[in-house]
């Protein structure tokens, strides 16, 4: 079942932070007179977090998740009983400052275990680690997501989080790429940029399009196309190895690539998690 540590508010079908008093604020200032008492609501005097663990999501068979999160806030006081209240000035939505540290943290996780057990997990937050990166084939899936509560007297609050899953690929095709653009003279590997960012390639193929001259020592030389290993795969790029195939030299070639995999999705500017795309 979903779980939060606040509050929920169902005049407001909001879930809200939990207030800061303790028994030892009974008899002190501003709480001490039957007033007082009666219009207090909340005391938030200082800003701190809000979390909401979802239901289990269970997909039926195991799968290598697309995450996309769809995060629904408001503040405190916008809705009552079905109405708006629009005695309130200003959106009813939480807003994020441009220095991010109110963007919402999430934390995925995956398990082949109907209670969540030995799962694997990612931690999202938006000034360090935007981006998210798969962490495999799981059936069942949570996530907790964290905001910035506000202080007194408008709190921030979740109202819901939509969770939407997609098991599609995208493909891109590389044509004609020399490797020896990319040959710094240090390494074997031969880095490939990528148009597309992805959070997971599966599949890659690599054609080599032009011949090279082997000679393997015996009389004579070969002239044939190279040999092509994929040695990285990264978010935006691929790492192969090209070399002559009967010396095993290192060497560079002209190639041709398709590479399939899952788009990559971040923390958006509204601190929803969706596919980001390059700028």
């Amino acid at each position: 079942m979903t779980t939060n540590t606040g509050f929920y508010d169902s005049d407001q079908r909001l879930t809200l932070p939990k207030d800061t008093l303790t028994w030892t604020n009974l008899d002190t200032s501003p709480y001490a007179t039957w007033d007082n008492w009666t219009t207090w609501y909340q005391n938030l005097t200082s800003s701190s977090t809000l979390s909401l663990t979802t239901d289990i999501y269970d997909a039926g068979a195991a799968i290598e998740d697309v995450p996309n999160f769809t995060l629904n806030t408001r503040i405190d006081g916008y809705w009552r009983r079905g109405f708006w209240n629009l005695g309130y000035a200003g959106s009813p939505t939480v807003t994020y400052d441009s220095s991010n540290e109110d963007m919402p943290t999430w934390l995925i996780k995956g398990s082949n275990s109907a209670d969540m057990s030995s799962s694997s997990q990612i931690t999202m937050t938006r000034t360090s680690a935007p981006n998210y990166v798969s962490i495999g084939k799981f059936r069942y899936w949570q996530v907790t997501v964290t905001i910035n509560a506000g202080t007194n007297i408008r709190p921030h609050g979740i109202s819901g989080v939509r969770f939407d899953v997609s098991e599609q690929m995208m493909e891109e095709i590389v044509s004609g790429f020399d490797t020896s653009t990319v040959d710094d003279g240090t390494s074997t590997t031969r880095t490939i940029p990528l148009v597309n960012s992805y959070s997971s390639i599966k599949y890659v193929s690599v054609t080599p399009t032009t011949t090279i001259t082997d000679n393997s020592g015996y009389v004579g030389s070969i002239v044939s196309v190279p040999s092509v290993k994929v040695v990285e795969t990264d978010t935006n790029s691929i790492g192969i190895q090209v070399y002559k195939p009967m010396s095993g030299d290192e060497t560079d070639a002209t190639v041709d690539v398709i590479v399939r995999g899952y788009p990559l999705v971040a923390i958006t500017q509204f601190g929803h998690i969706g596919i980001w795309y390059r700028d």
